[in-house]
């Protein structure tokens, strides 16, 4: 078996291969990347069969000032973060937050024809009960929609979303999934939503819910990888005044524990690198939590947290090995 060496990342973790592929339990901390986000994890493994390496990033995609995106990179800046990732990661599936519509058909554009996607928008629920699809611009820019989106190399099956406790008022942000064919895993991509964003109601939590039935839905899949950004920090985390929004055997405690292990888990711990930052204020400083991640019933193989100036939020890659 081969494999091939890129390049090395500021923390090294190290793998141990073995006759039966990567079982490696690698993982690396914070790393540091240039403004493009080009650092990758040395090893890409390219040539085992059974590996799968996903990528999820909020991309910050939208040109409204409500989402505080301004200076973090023109569409074409950020769509090259990702195919970078694919070229030196060897990144084959991605979950995304915060993409505009007609970014992602760049991307597409860019990854080629073997490459497939599934897009659900993000809606905005009005008093009266009707929904508006939230757009990437102001009411007088972009027009395309804003949403998440699973994207993987070779075809996708049974693309769907799923139902999840939303808001009673305010954004609307969808849970879907979709099948890698080659590898037979169920991608799913989860946008959470954020305390406040119910403006009827900015205290509500519907994070709790939406947890418990993200995780009833993952259960009923042989094979699964799901991530995204959570808005939530790590149960763990000792900053996190509401851990008990993670339901009992969604966060995996340390193999043979239930529940599924995060990319940037080490041991026992239900923590890991900040994968968000807040902007500073004049009245605050800028506050660093992590809030993103992939969950796997998959063996690890390594994991990478990395940081770019194309985004507020750091992406994470996963390589994994995946059960015959």
């Amino acid at each position: 078996m081969r494999h091939r060496v890129r390049n090395a990342l500021t923390t090294l973790a190290a793998l141990v291969i073995t006759g039966a592929g990567v079982s490696a339990y690698a993982i690396t901390e914070y790393s540091a990347a240039d403004a493009d986000g080009t650092a990758a994890m040395p090893y890409a493994v390219e040539d085992f069969p059974h590996t799968l390496q996903v990528m999820s990033w909020n991309m910050c995609g939208p040109q409204r000032a409500a989402y505080h995106c301004e200076g973090t990179g023109t569409p074409q800046e950020k769509i090259d973060v990702i195919t970078s990732q694919v070229t030196v990661s060897r990144v084959e599936a991605v979950l995304l937050q915060e993409v505009c519509e007609d970014d992602l058909t760049l991307l597409m554009t860019k990854l080629g024809p073997g490459w497939s996607k599934t897009f659900e928008t993000y809606q905005w629920l009005n008093n009266d009960g009707t929904k508006n699809n939230s757009r990437c611009g102001e009411a007088t820019g972009r027009a395309d929609r804003l949403g998440t989106a699973i994207v993987a190399k070779g075809q996708m099956s049974d693309a769907r979303p799923y139902p999840t406790t939303q808001p009673t008022a305010g954004q609307q942000t969808p849970f879907h999934c979709a099948t890698a064919s080659k590898w037979g895993v169920r991608l799913c991509t989860v946008h959470a939503t954020r305390v406040g964003a119910n403006p009827n109601d900015p205290k509500a939590d519907s994070r709790g819910q939406q947890f418990a039935e993200i995780k009833a839905i993952v259960d009923t899949f042989p094979r699964v990888v799901f991530g995204g950004d959570f808005n939530a920090r790590s149960p763990d985390d000792p900053k996190n005044t509401a851990a008990a929004v993670w339901p009992a055997g969604l966060y995996s405690t340390g193999p043979g524990t239930p529940g599924y292990q995060e990319c940037d888990q080490k041991g026992t711990s239900r923590t890991g690198s900040p994968t968000h930052t807040t902007a500073a204020t004049a009245t605050s400083p800028a506050i660093e939590a992590k809030i993103d991640y992939i969950f796997s019933d998959q063996p690890r193989n390594w994991c990478t947290v990395t940081t770019t100036t194309r985004s507020d939020h750091r992406f994470l890659i996963e390589s994994l090995t995946v059960a015959n």
